[in-house]
């Protein structure tokens, strides 16, 4: 919601903030459920992810007509490419011919790589590993593609959406934070969805969440594993008996380590699928029938140099077309030969990065991953560089910020707000504008360092 119906919003009684908060999924439901989404659903439907020869020739084509239009509508791709016979990229072998996209070339020439403008665009803002803001641009065309593919995976486990009642774990900030009751949850009846805070799923809210959840019964479960493994805890601990068993659960955007899968299928009886759907548009990967993690060829095309780094090519990026662009160290691939037993040819994922670490602690919300502190940075203004948040003590948190020449300290109370918000007023709150963020020892120039422990599990 924008910046005044957001006030608006916070200062309204709960019945009414359901109906705003049914109002805006029915608004966002128009650019995300469109005809593109349902004619793409259908043709995921129809492939045949079992025949390599097919899918090789997808990816071709699907190549060949994206490189075509960032060189014909973007400035950045048509100098980029001004020395390279397009004519000659054929092939997905021939694909090693073009130049790769640094993260540092994209941050410095996002305006000329978009083939849109922003009012006509659904805009998408992240925060890169090292915390660069990026804001990207995608067409109604790619993000209802996009979606289309995510619900062709929960179809594919037995999760129709639009069709069942699902439960949803979202980061985003529709509870106030002056609410004292107890309801952590709000109502989008336009397309079936309930709608609970992750926010406040702790163990100290855990009973209000659970027995809401048991009242609605959903059909399945999606969102943050983080904020579901709490619940599935408090379950397994109190011995609670569920009187629904949902088709299954989808978790995507965190680490899922093998505990968190163990709590929550033994808390809901019913088998979690996961999957990786970065807001640039990178490539999906996501979970099969018999657990294992695929890159999904249809979306894109990833490849892995000598030094471990992923090469992504993304297939429903035509607002912000991304060719061999390098987003550093994120998983190893097995060898193409290695086939899957569930009969897919999308590659298998081997091993994917380690980022356990990445997580700050609140002293009395409990642990918030990096996830939670790249929404905090990717809804500020485009006067940031650079952002990084280290926790050194349990009560204090340092937030470095690199500001553009028109920073103001209007800046600096909207993140302190947002962090009072995610980890709680009971902490400290450094928050220091700086030239350059320093490369602190072992900081490895992340997004986020968590100095309070070592080899620890999240």
């Amino acid at each position: 919601m924008r910046t005044l119906s957001m006030k608006i919003y916070n200062n309204s009684p709960i019945i009414l903030q359901n109906m705003m908060t049914c109002f805006e999924g029915f608004r966002i439901s128009k650019n995300r459920y469109g005809e593109t989404y349902f004619k793409f659903l259908r043709k995921l439907e129809n492939r045949n992810c079992s025949d390599a020869e097919t899918t090789k020739e997808y990816q071709e084509k699907e190549l060949r007509k994206l490189i075509k239009h960032a060189f014909s509508k973007s400035s950045f791709y048509k100098e980029f490419y001004k020395e390279i016979d397009l004519e000659k990229i054929q092939s997905l072998e021939d694909l090693q011919k073009l130049p790769i996209l640094t993260e540092e070339m994209v941050r410095e020439n996002l305006a000329s790589i978009y083939t849109i403008k922003e009012p006509a665009a659904i805009v998408e803002r992240t925060i890169s590993q090292t915390g660069i803001p990026l804001k990207f641009l995608f067409t109604k065309e790619d993000v209802q593609k996009r979606l289309a593919f995510i619900d062709f995976f929960k179809k594919q486990h037995g999760a129709i959406n639009l069709e069942m009642k699902r439960a949803s774990f979202s980061p985003n900030p529709f509870i106030p934070s002056k609410q004292r009751k107890k309801i952590f949850w709000r109502e989008n009846y336009y397309v079936k969805q309930r709608l609970y805070s992750t926010y406040f799923c702790n163990q100290e809210n855990a009973y209000e969440f659970v027995r809401n959840l048991d009242e609605y019964k959903p059909d399945f479960i999606d969102g943050l594993p983080s904020a579901i493994f709490e619940l599935a805890k408090y379950i397994n601990e109190n011995k609670i008996i569920l009187s629904f068993r949902p088709v299954a659960i989808f978790t995507t955007a965190e680490p899922l380590p093998p505990y968190y899968r163990y709590e929550i299928e033994k808390a809901f009886d019913c088998p979690l699928r996961h999957y990786y759907a970065a807001d640039e548009g990178l490539p999906f990967i996501m979970e099969c029938s018999i657990g294992k993690m695929h890159t999904i060829s249809n979306s894109g095309i990833i490849e892995v140099n000598n030094e471990g780094d992923a090469i992504v090519t993304c297939f429903n990026t035509y607002g912000t077309p991304l060719i061999r662009y390098n987003i550093g160290p994120q998983f190893k691939l097995l060898k193409r030969e290695s086939r899957c037993l569930c009969g897919s040819v999308h590659p298998i994922v081997e091993e994917l990065a380690d980022r356990k670490n990445d997580f700050l602690e609140s002293k009395s919300k409990g642990k918030f991953t990096a996830f939670y502190l790249a929404k905090v940075g990717n809804t500020l203004p485009n006067n940031i560089q650079k952002l990084q948040f280290i926790q050194n003590s349990l009560e204090t948190i340092d937030v470095f910020v690199e500001g553009a020449p028109d920073y103001t300290n209007t800046i600096t109370e909207e993140i302190h707000e947002k962090m009072q918000y995610t980890f709680g007023e009971d902490m400290i709150y450094n928050i220091r504008i700086v030239e350059k963020i320093p490369n602190f020892p072992n900081s490895k120039n992340r997004f986020v360092v968590n100095n309070l422990i070592k080899n620890a599990e999240i």
